[in-house]
């Protein structure tokens, strides 16, 4: 186990001096197509990131909607 974590620290710490690898950086990537590249790839991300998270708000507050709604129901049964 120490022999595997030991290899993996030892191979992350030599990749930053690697300069193939900047190349597969999103932003460098990105850059060195033009700033329009760069500009949209960002734009697309926050767009999708917001779409995702108010999506999950929207889901939850409909859902406590519901169970608020159905409470007066439940507790009339019970």
């Amino acid at each position: 186990m120490r022999v595997r974590l030991r290899a993996v620290l030892s191979l992350a710490a030599l990749l930053p001096l690697l300069p193939g690898s900047a190349a597969a950086c999103a932003v460098c990537f990105g850059g060195a197509a033009g700033a329009k590249g760069l500009f949209d790839g960002i734009w697309w991300g926050i767009i999708i990131l917001l779409s995702v998270t108010m999506s999950m708000i929207g889901g939850i507050g409909w859902l406590l909607y519901k169970v608020e709604k159905d409470r007066p129901a439940h507790e009339n049964q019970g």
